[in-house]
């Protein structure tokens, strides 16, 4: 064995660990342990976090009743004008008067959706809703107007390539949401909707961004709309050094529309095509963070890919029945560079990887009345079809004796699905959702370069939800839903590293309950929830081993605070506050027991704030506050070794608008918080690797403008 440049060993297993960039955090190995907190307790932040929401709910009781926004409650975009039981929604007004300046800033900031730092440098943050860890992309479903773009790997969905000017809302649900969208959405969904030409004329605009450590960020867009006919097409240039060394990240992303619209009916063809190459710095231990935080033990890295998505939507109503039917495909190249070097011995990987993937969604919505009962019943069905390359081409040198390997690996899964939803809305206030589907998976798996014998699996899945909500007095309502879902290991966590191969992994299934209460009035809302998820199978990449099990019984609970309360017409004041618990029901991994212990990278607490200050007509000042909680590293679900210090991040903005343009200035990090979001203990438990984020302010300036 070596050690690597980042303080851990590397075997050669540990090497082909490493070869795919979905387990970079692999640089450290170590093994579990036990945390003797075992109850909710209320700390001080906590009770500050109740009383806030306290303070926002006295004024919000006296304030007036809106309506509903519109939202996508039922994968049809001309249903209804409800929202889904417990759904958060984020309008295009309040992105543009945030922060934000991309997607996984609008997430985080105004979704209060807990992210990290992508080791890539690119914007694309992993995310993670309500207490997965480094699972949460695989927990969390993300879609754009309602087709899925994360991914049948191990990485996160590549959000960056969305304009932020072009999102009309974002729709979170959280908990369960397999009965409409299948696997991987046990967590929750998180659905961004994009503008559609609307305005006759032709209109866009064009915006530059730069700022600390060579960051440039050019977008442009056009829209044209003349009676049915619809046409848009935005692009973007995306450079940035980031704070590591190694660490540059250029994106260069192009989407466009054709649209025919008459009233609710549609068709619509979209394609997305995204190009990032990134530098990977590797991990910094714990020595290093105090010494050279910046700086890079792997020069020669890098992970680079290119993406096209091509989406053809269309619906159709004939009076109570609408159709509708999705068609896509998307297909994502990729390279990867390892190289680890010790004196004379290295160790450099080639990794490419061609994913390619196509799928069709035919559903059918019925609005009527039963019994004097408004009621919208769905039935649809999903098919997909994925297939997965990957070549791997090791050599290297160990004590003078040169070695290589060849892994030249094959993956395929197919998924066949139906379902049904039902939404009764009855004069009472009640309404009533029930849900269920059934899916057959089919996945098989070869390497001809290692080589392993072919394996293959089929599995014949279920998923249910049941939702109640009652409408209350002065714009309140209670409600509560269960629910259960799966998720499917995918390529990545199947993966074999040597003969004999090992069946595939059991399918992870959960049990989601929820409760709550929800309030709208004119100008402000409030939600409080309480969660609990019981989960089988869970499934988690062990770096130890250098493999994906399944995890003994683990179990998420918690609750939920958020409110915006606008104070008078010039000012706006909103916060979120999310208290979880991921812990180890029962059972052991390795021979330890890890019952009540917690699941590593889920931190107990999650506070944020923002305010918005008209300050002229034409000035608004936005702050951010952002406090993440202590957590356990990862690969420490014994829990013996000491917990991830807590962060608190400041962010500042001041917008300007005149005549057709906005002049924005921010500064990042105001209070210069010294943090990383992610770090993994070693072996020993006495020492830790991890993505130092930057210690500094930064700063940005742009200029947009719209015609």
């Amino acid at each position: 064995m070596e050690t690597l440049r980042g303080g851990s060993v590397r075997s050669l297993p540990a090497a082909l660990a490493y070869s795919f960039p979905t387990f970079p955090f692999a640089l450290s190995l170590g093994l579990r342990g036990r945390w003797p907190e075992r109850n909710i307790m209320f700390s001080h932040r906590s009770k500050v976090a109740i009383a806030l929401a306290t303070a926002f709910a006295a004024p919000m009781a006296f304030a007036e009743t809106v309506e509903t926004v519109v939202v996508t409650a039922t994968r049809f975009q001309s249903a209804g004008n409800e929202q889904p039981i417990a759904a958060q929604v984020i309008t295009a007004d309040e992105i543009a008067e945030s922060s934000a300046t991309t997607v996984s800033e609008v997430l985080s900031k105004l979704g209060g959706v807990h992210t990290r730092i992508n080791f890539s440098g690119v914007p694309d943050s992993p995310i993670d809703l309500r207490g997965f860890g480094m699972t949460g992309d695989q927990n969390t479903l993300v879609l754009i107007n309602g087709q899925r773009i994360s991914e049948n790997e191990s990485t996160t969905a590549r959000i960056s390539a969305i304009p932020v000017g072009s999102i009309k809302r974002i729709e979170i649900l959280r908990g369960a949401g397999a009965v409409l969208y299948g696997g991987g959405a046990t967590a929750g969904t998180i659905n961004i909707i994009t503008k559609s030409p609307s305005e006759p004329g032709l209109g866009g605009g064009a915006s530059v961004l730069t700022g600390s450590h060579g960051l440039r960020d050019m977008r442009g867009a056009l829209q044209y709309a003349d009676g049915m006919l619809g046409l848009s097409l935005s692009a973007q240039r995306y450079e940035n050094d980031n704070y590591r060394d190694n660490n540059r990240a250029v994106q260069d992303a192009v989407n466009g529309e054709v649209s025919l619209r008459n009233g609710d009916d549609f068709i619509a063809l979209s394609f997305n095509a995204d190009e990032q190459k990134a530098r990977l710095p590797g991990a910094r231990t714990e020595a290093q963070l105090k010494s050279d935080p910046r700086g890079t033990s792997m020069p020669n890295d890098y992970a680079d890919s290119d993406q096209q998505i091509y989406a053809l939507r269309g619906e159709k109503r004939f009076d109570e029945i609408t159709l509708a039917m999705d068609i896509g495909h998307r297909k994502k190249d990729s390279e990867f560079l390892a190289d680890s070097r010790s004196g004379a011995d290295f160790d450099t990987t080639l990794t490419t990887s061609n994913i390619a993937v196509t799928s069709i969604s035919p559903r059918v919505l019925w609005s009527t009345k039963v019994f004097g009962i408004d009621n919208k019943l769905t039935v649809g069905g999903d098919w997909s079809d994925w297939d997965y390359e990957r070549l791997a081409i090791n050599n290297g040198s160990f004590f003078g004796f040169p070695y290589g390997s060849t892994r030249d690996e094959k993956g395929a899964q197919k998924n066949q699905a139906v379902y049904l939803r039902d939404e009764m809305q009855f004069a009472t206030g009640t309404r009533v959702s029930v849900g269920a589907r059934r899916e057959k998976v089919e996945q098989t798996y070869e390497d001809a370069g290692f080589p392993v014998a072919k394996k293959s699996d089929s599995r014949k899945l279920s998923a249910s939800e049941f939702a109640v909500q009652q409408d209350l007095v002065g714009g309140a309502s209670v409600y509560g839903r269960i629910g259960r879902s799966f998720r499917v290991a995918n390529v990545d966590e199947n993966r074999c590293f040597g003969a004999p191969c090992r069946p595939f992994l059991e399918p992870q299934k959960s049990k989601e309950k929820e409760v709550g209460v929800q309030w709208k009035g004119r100008g402000a809302d409030a939600r409080v929830s309480f969660f609990d998820i019981d989960l089988n199978d869970e499934l988690h990449f062990n770096p130890f081993t250098f493999s994906t099990t399944n995890l003994p019984p683990t179990r998420r609970h918690g609750f939920e605070i958020e409110g915006r309360w606008a104070i008078g017409k010039d000012f706006e004041l909103g916060g979120r506050y999310a208290r979880t618990r991921a812990t180890f029901r029962d059972g052991s991994i390795a021979g330890f027991d890890v019952r009540g212990n917690a699941v590593p990278l889920v931190p107990n607490e999650r506070i944020g704030l923002d305010a918005g200050w008209q300050v002229a007509e034409a000035t608004r000042i936005g702050l951010n506050v952002s406090y993440v909680g202590e957590q356990r590293y990862d690969n420490d679900q014994r829990n013996r070794f000491r917990k991830m210090p807590s962060y608190t991040v400041t962010d500042l903005k001041l917008s300007h608008d005149y005549d057709k343009w906005r002049f924005t200035g921010g500064i990042n990090n105001l209070f210069e918080e010294e943090y990383y979001s992610y770090g993994i203990v070693n072996g020993a438990a006495t020492s830790f690797n991890a993505y130092p984020e930057d210690p500094r302010r930064t700063t940005y300036v742009s200029a947009e403008y719209r015609f």
